[in-house]
């Protein structure tokens, strides 16, 4: 009788943990990108223990504390459990397991912790990918669109992408149709922190015809080479792209390979300087930008904190560092004149 007792008793405490277990999709995800894309190698125990103190951050009624071998948790000042760290340091699906296995235990502890299960991964998320470098990040989703005028006057063509998102070649493709025998393009990248690497490839690959557009590395230092496909939409017409210190990555890409090929001038000033290459995992309304690998030139050069510099600039006293916020119509006004004289 006391048997039957104590195995339902212990039956009743499964039910109540598994009653509280939670699927961490977002952390397993993170986890098989770190293995198989993440460009650089990483301290799994530095990112995993740095990731789980974001649990007392969001819950301060969880403490956690660790000694070289050993994870403890407390709940309301009582030690409630003691996790094992993993002696295979660089094994991924190990550290994951722990991470599931402290944050179900939590939920169990902390049964209203279960409709905020979802924040609380998030949390923990971000805290482990502020440990990898400086550009992968858990962010908001950006809003992206592009803006398109049309210079009637000028027979100039106008794009504006806040973001180079999946489908804007497509897009910036169709306006050029729409507007046939152009006289040439003015790009404007100012503020344009970057995107899809795939779709400045493609962008890029739109007005150059066979030339090289970057080539890039990954985790396995292995080297790709990006060339263009035959074919410029606008034959050799000329195009202006526009830069400030916010044009950055997959932006960058794009003023680099048009530049370097002799297809386009830059109008403006310096660039960010950023020329890693992220995947991204998009959960809920955030989005997981992991650092995957490295582009560079066409020319083979790395733009990682030097930036572009303009062939015209047009900051304050001609600075290519210092933009000339009084004017802001300045930079598309010698576009369009540059244009006119390299079209006539």
């Amino acid at each position: 009788m006391l048997k039957r007792f104590w195995s339902i008793l212990f039956c009743l405490f499964s039910f109540t943990h598994q009653a509280y277990a939670y699927e961490f999709t977002k952390v397993s995800e993170f986890f098989n990108m770190l293995q198989n894309k993440y460009v650089s190698e990483l301290d799994l125990e530095d990112v995993s223990l740095n990731g789980l103190k974001a649990l007392s951050q969001f819950d301060n009624s969880f403490m956690l504390y660790h000694s070289d071998t050993k994870v403890f948790l407390y709940h309301q000042n009582n030690l409630v459990a003691t996790f094992l760290i993993p002696q295979e340091k660089n094994n991924s699906i190990l550290w994951r397991d722990l991470i599931f296995e402290i944050l179900n235990t939590c939920l169990y502890y902390s049964p209203d912790l279960e409709k905020n299960s979802q924040s609380l991964e998030t949390n923990v998320l971000a805290a482990m990918v502020r440990h990898l470098d400086a550009f992968s990040r858990v962010d908001n989703i950006p809003s992206a669109h592009i803006v398109s005028k049309y210079d009637n006057l000028n027979n100039i063509v106008y794009l504006k992408p806040t973001l180079f998102f999946s489908g804007i070649s497509d897009d910036i493709q169709k306006i050029i149709a729409n507007h046939a025998n152009l006289d040439g393009v003015i790009l404007d990248l100012r503020g344009c922190k970057g995107g899809n690497f795939n779709e400045a490839l493609k962008t890029a690959d739109l007005f150059l015809d066979g030339t090289i557009i970057a080539y890039s590395s990954n985790n396995k230092k292995q080297q790709k080479y990006y060339n263009a496909t035959p074919g410029d939409i606008l034959e050799g017409k000329p195009i202006a792209i526009l830069t400030d210190s916010y044009t950055a990555s997959a932006a960058e890409l794009i003023a680099a390979a048009l530049s370097e090929q002799s297809r386009a001038t830059i109008i403006g000033t310096k660039t960010y300087g950023k020329n890693s290459i992220q995947d991204l995992y998009q959960f809920n309304d955030k989005i997981l930008f992991l650092t995957s690998g490295y582009f560079y030139t066409p020319s083979g050069k790395s733009i990682h904190q030097v930036g572009l510099m303009p062939q015209i600039c047009t900051g304050i006293n001609n600075s290519c560092l210092f933009p000339d916020t009084k004017d802001s119509l300045k930079d598309i006004k010698i576009a369009t004149k540059l244009i006119k004289k390299n079209f006539s």
